[in-house]
């Protein structure tokens, strides 16, 4: 009786197969480093829900960033894209932040609610772990996400805004303590919300274009 030896797959695969394989693997990179991206701002809306706040970045957060990490340091795209991200996340949030404090400053809202996301870490001082969640998390990560999916302009980057402009108001609405934890809801920060939100997808879409252009 004759043995056969038969060649692996990948051993015989053509380079049609080898470019799909390809593909999958940066499709599936692509919908991890958006779904980790995504996580901080679901983490967010969780809270509003009663989850711990503390206890999910533990047991989320972390390994979400612990992924991301491991992508970048196995492939420098991935590592330059990431650095993007959080690039653009921070501006586009800057510009965000612009037009909430002016809504602030007249009296639309009597709090910043930034500083609960501090409170409910149980971290101190709380407005700075609040602020560094909603730069470097919120903000870097929906620019992670935008980035990661192959979006670009100012388009569809305030699109993207008013998405998450949405998810936001129906979270708001839904949850037994959003109103609470973040801010009432009402003609003023609906308002609030929207344009900040449409002022941050403008430059996160502008600035990924660009990147487009000169890369």
């Amino acid at each position: 009786m004759a043995l056969t030896l038969s060649a692996p797959d990948w051993i015989v695969a053509s380079p049609a197969a080898w470019r799909d394989r390809e593909a999958g693997r940066r499709a599936g990179r692509a919908v991890a480093l958006a779904g980790a991206g995504l996580t901080p701002v679901s983490l967010i809306a969780g809270s509003t829900f009663g989850v711990g706040l503390r206890a999910a970045a533990v047991a989320v957060l972390l390994p979400a960033l612990a992924l991301v990490a491991v992508l970048a340091a196995g492939d420098r795209p991935t590592a330059g894209l990431v650095r993007r991200a959080v690039g653009a996340g921070v501006s586009a949030t800057a510009l965000y932040d612009v037009s909430r404090f002016v809504f602030l400053a007249i009296g639309v809202v009597d709090r910043d609610p930034i500083p609960h996301i501090g409170v409910e870490l149980g971290l101190a001082p709380p407005a700075l772990f609040g602020y560094l969640w909603r730069y470097l998390g919120n903000g870097a990560g929906l620019a992670l996400a935008f980035l990661a999916l192959g979006l670009r302009g100012r388009a569809a980057g305030v699109v993207y805004g008013l998405a998450a402009c949405a998810g936001l108001l129906v979270t708001l609405a839904l949850s037994p303590y959003g109103e609470e934890m973040l801010f009432p809801l009402g003609p003023g920060t609906v308002l609030m919300a929207t344009v900040g939100h449409a002022l941050f997808g403008a430059v996160l879409g502008g600035r990924a274009a660009a990147v487009a252009v000169t890369s």
